[in-house]
């Protein structure tokens, strides 16, 4: 439900203090954004626990000044929730694990040499999330890195600011993410990735258990990210009632099922478009068979010659060559107007018959139920 958070707590003895014995062993000077920045951050610790297999979180102690509000000291704490207390992210957690969450990160803040509080974690202020959902596929769509393959095909975000990478880790593993200097939507074969960047002991343990081939490919992952406390915010607000001017969120506010679940769908609605699946659908249809299709559909001729048209433009350069087609074509609301009249044309089509749809169909509804995954207990 909730992968990564980015959060602070305040310094200076407000909300935490670090050790004498402090195992802050980096050390960094930048400027950003008017700000003065002096920060320290673990190094060779957290080296040495994930050389024995052990997940730490990211933590960093910076000092900012500023010449009109003077110096203020903060602790940020990057951490992936799920590695942190089941040792995969190939597992996911909810509000029943919050109390695991802060007890597993205070014992490791203290490692560090840091001193705070269940109370004072409570309080971290959220910055930036990652919302995800795996979903589990059946054996007859195939393996998770063959559906991200023919998922690429949805090549094109419709925001103008985001681009599309598709590219291959370790052990052909396949991913596809679209992205902004705000957000990134990424979607992937986990399996593929820990088998590519795995190293905690459960992930090593799921590594040999893929290659004695009691673990099969068949786990897809779906991940948000708001990048920015701006975007984070923005996106909260907007779905939690009365909270158009609160400054700011703590995770026990964010780790909602209800709020993940309809983060996560409107993203997928976004990208998996009515008119992207219709015209990629009949993209997938040999020349000869389309017109003969189109031809059996009852619409009329000029609506079989426009669908035909956008439809072969579609499977000669996918999807975003589609969108920019229409833009180079048409101009000001008219783009607008063309892609709605496309998709009435495809309402009136109907149900389109093919493998791509009913991928589509089964990774929303999988979305929709949002059946969190839990390690098996032993």
């Amino acid at each position: 439900m909730i992968d990564s958070i980015v959060s602070y707590l305040y310094g200076n003895g407000e909300q935490f203090e670090l050790r004498r014995d402090n195992k802050l062993d980096g050390k960094k000077k930048q400027q950003e954004r008017g700000y003065g920045i002096s920060s320290e951050y673990c190094n060779e610790y957290i080296g040495n626990l994930s050389k024995q297999g052990i997940y730490c979180p990211s933590i960093t102690k910076a000092i900012k000044t500023n010449s009109k509000i003077g110096t203020r000291e903060i602790l940020e704490i990057q951490v992936s929730l799920p590695k942190l207390i089941y040792g995969s992210n190939l597992f996911e957690i909810d509000s029943e694990d919050l109390d695991k969450i802060y007890a597993t990160l205070l014992l490791r803040l203290n490692d560090f040499g840091i001193i705070t509080t269940k109370e004072q974690l409570q309080k971290a202020i959220v910055k930036r999330v990652d919302y995800s959902k795996i979903i589990k596929l059946p054996n007859y769509l195939g393996t998770a890195d063959k559906v991200v393959e023919d998922i690429s095909k949805f090549n094109y975000k419709p925001s103008s600011d985001y681009n599309f990478h598709k590219y291959y880790c370790g052990n052909s593993g396949r991913s596809i993410k679209f992205w902004n200097i705000t957000q990134g939507y990424v979607i992937y074969d986990i399996i593929g990735n820990i088998l590519a960047n795995g190293f905690t002991k459960t992930e090593q343990t799921i590594i040999k258990g893929y290659q004695s081939g009691q673990i099969k490919r068949t786990a897809l992952r779906f991940e948000l990210s708001l990048e920015t406390k701006g975007s984070f915010d923005a996106v909260i607000r907007r779905r939690i009632k009365d909270t158009d001017k609160k400054k700011d969120f703590y995770l026990d506010e964010i780790l909602k099922e209800d709020l993940a679940r309809d983060i996560l769908l409107d993203v997928f609605d976004k990208v998996f478009s009515n008119l992207a699946i219709g015209l990629l659908s009949l993209a997938e249809i040999k020349d000869n068979r389309l017109w003969a299709y189109l031809d059996g559909s009852g619409l009329s001729i000029r609506k079989q010659e426009k669908l035909y048209y956008w439809a072969s433009l579609t499977a000669s350069f996918g999807y975003s060559g589609f969108q920019e087609q229409v833009k180079l074509k048409h101009k000001g609301g008219s783009i607008d107007r063309c892609k709605k009249e496309i998709a009435l044309i495809l309402a009136e089509l109907g149900e389109i018959n093919g493998s791509l749809p009913n991928l589509i169909k089964f990774l929303r509804t999988e979305l929709e139920k949002f059946d969190i995954i839990k390690p098996k207990r032993a």
